[in-house]
């Protein structure tokens, strides 16, 4: 839910950027103009992420897309640090100001002028019987199990809690916050969900049942999905992977263990700007074509 204006001053900001992109590059030139003549203390992410330096920043900023914020926030999350996003890329869902406008927005964003939103991460670990192969690792949008090359169905044995939940057959499996019910989910026909809701979402894949759909349950409960088979000579090449970013294969017999992360990942937002006009914006939202 959205928190009361932190009017404290920022003196300090951490700034993540895509390299790949050149307006990125060129707003972290101006980005880094703009902090200097204010007389705030600004230093790369990239240094920061293996160093002291992190915890000791305001604010982190990022500029690029939605994959930069992602980034940005599986390391500011567990430091409490919020993150300022500047779209450079292309939907930004995340982003509180726009690379076109910043500029001008700067003093409000430093005076603190501008909202914290409280958004939940998910806290994902693959166990291997008593091994640990990823994890815990943490997203911010969601954890994805999927069928490799071979694309062929895959079986998945869900639980919730300690209560049987379901078992999925089909291309995969998304399991979802209310941040990603804009991402994958929703290129997999799952609902879009307002980000102040204490839910996890799942989706299966390509399922090859038409009774399984797009799931909304509690997020109190830890989710564990098991990699099965439906013989036992089969050895499926599936892949586990978070926002796109962190993935490992799984084995038959691994487990998938998803469960809410204890801290929220803080996000600044421009108090003028709600949740429903993002969508109707990026997303063209109860527009008739």
């Amino acid at each position: 839910m959205p928190k009361p204006r932190d009017q404290r001053a920022i003196s300090s900001v951490v700034i993540f950027h895509n390299e790949s992109k050149p307006e990125a590059v060129r707003m972290l030139r101006v980005l880094g103009k703009a902090l200097k003549a204010r007389g705030v203390r600004a230093w790369s992410g990239r240094r920061a992420a293996a160093s002291r330096s992190l915890r000791l920043a305001d604010i982190g900023v990022a500029l690029g897309g939605d994959g930069t914020m992602l980034r940005a926030a599986r390391l500011l999350a567990p430091h409490s640090i919020p993150l300022l996003g500047i779209n450079s890329g292309g939907l930004g869902f995340l982003s509180g100001a726009d690379a076109d406008n910043f500029v001008e927005q700067c003093d409000a964003i430093l005076r603190g002028d501008f909202l914290i939103e409280e958004r939940w991460m998910i806290e994902v670990e693959v166990r291997r019987g008593r091994k640990t192969v990823l994890g815990p690792s943490l997203a911010l949008n969601e954890c994805v199990i999927r069928c490799g090359d071979q694309a062929r169905a895959i079986c998945l044995h869900t639980e919730a809690g300690a209560r049987a939940l379901a078992d999925y057959f089909g291309d995969g499996l998304i399991v979802s916050t209310p941040t990603g019910s804009t991402a994958y989910n929703l290129a997999a026909m799952g609902p879009i969900v307002d980000p102040s809701l204490d839910v996890l979402l799942l989706a299966p894949i390509c399922p090859h049942t038409l009774t399984q759909r797009p799931l909304i349950i509690p997020a109190c409960d830890p989710v564990t999905i098991a990699l099965t088979t439906r013989r036992a000579h089969e050895a499926p090449r599936v892949l586990v992977s978070l926002d796109g970013q962190l993935s490992c294969a799984l084995r038959v017999g691994d487990e998938v263990r998803v469960r809410r992360h204890e801290r929220p990942f803080k996000l600044l937002l421009d108090p003028k700007r709600s949740y429903y006009e993002v969508l109707r914006r990026k997303l063209k939202w109860g527009e008739r074509g």
